[in-house]
């Protein structure tokens, strides 16, 4: 059996493609209000390309992929490639990664596709707040991309990235989420990356919000393996809560993660510079055995962890990634 593995003896089987550099959201930890400057659609590669790495990467032994953006229900025939890329031999898991205002239309579509899974970027139920801070009015449209996306039978995940006007109440708002609906929420540690760059004021001392949620709800700890998210069943209800906190307990060790970005660049590590260049390869003629070698080869360079990098930026000089979804 094919493994990918680094030099630190982690296995990758977990590849995260972005689709497109595109947001119709302005959220205002990622993206400034007038947005950003998109790439040249030539640059950005063809479904038809993502397909063909896909399909590489799965047969070195990634057996899950996550497509992301930008917004990737953004991207033109989204359904046709969630169906070309259900059909590979070895490929356990499809999931997607979106802000869910196109999801109401697009999730039963998506389902019959192939699709398993859709995380849902959702970081204020609170009209109002949520209207601040993606600089869109458009929270009914997300909840009703969840409810369809649960009546279409995806397992659904709830991302809210923990931001420091966070309150209590609506951190039990969530909390009454997994208590009655059977999603999985999961309070996200805010990130020193995306493209304006780390912004101090913004972060929310996650300890806190975790106590928050324990003495709101009885929760029952479930196995974590390999899993990002410390994640708990509630007692009293079909879903789940979970808690990343990628800066505070980095979970490095036991990292599976390889990311393509939008242009064809194999990105190693959100927090490394280093990129690999596959595009150029693909689109000059290389054979799948010839781009599979630059694979393996590059993945070796994968870092032990984000804190060498994050030791020497001090955070604020970190690399603006354009994959912001990623």
């Amino acid at each position: 059996m094919t493994v990918l593995h680094d030099s630190y003896a982690r296995n990758l089987t977990y590849l995260r493609i972005s689709l497109t550099d595109r947001c119709n959201f302005r959220c205002v930890y990622c993206m400034p209000p007038e947005g950003i400057k998109l790439l040249p659609r030539a640059e950005v590669l063809t479904l038809e390309e993502i397909e063909r790495l896909a399909r590489i990467f799965v047969s070195l032994g990634v057996n899950k992929i996550r497509l992301t953006g930008g917004e990737p229900l953004l991207r033109k025939r989204i359904v046709y490639l969630v169906s070309s890329l259900s059909r590979f031999d070895g490929l356990r898991e499809l999931g997607l990664t979106t802000n869910g205002s196109f999801l109401a239309d697009l999730a039963f579509p998506l389902k019959e596709a192939g699709l398993n899974t859709v995380n849902v970027s959702l970081d204020s139920l609170n009209r109002e707040r949520f209207a601040r801070i993606t600089l869109r009015d458009e929270l009914p449209e997300v909840l009703s991309g969840v409810t369809r996306a649960l009546e279409a039978g995806l397992a659904v995940k709830i991302n809210a990235v923990a931001l420091s006007d966070l309150t209590r109440d609506e951190v039990v708002h969530f909390c009454r989420l997994a208590q009655n609906y059977p999603l999985e929420v999961r309070f996200l540690e805010f990130m020193p990356l995306c493209g304006t760059g780390y912004k101090p004021e913004l972060v929310a001392p996650f300890k806190g919000i975790k106590s928050w949620v324990f003495d709101e709800m009885d929760l029952v700890p479930l196995p974590r393996d390999e899993n990002v998210a410390e994640t708990y069943q509630v007692k009293d209800g079909p879903g789940r809560i979970g808690f990343i906190a990628s800066m505070s307990e980095p979970f490095c060790g036991t990292c599976t993660r390889l990311r393509l970005t939008s242009t064809g660049g194999l990105r190693l590590c959100l927090f490394s510079p280093l990129e690999i260049d596959l595009r150029t390869p693909l689109r000059s003629g290389a054979a799948d055995d010839e781009i599979a070698d630059l694979i393996r080869k590059g993945v070796w360079k994968k870092p032990k962890g984000h804190e060498e990098y994050l030791g020497k930026t001090q955070y604020r000089e970190l690399p603006k990634i354009r994959m912001l979804g990623g």
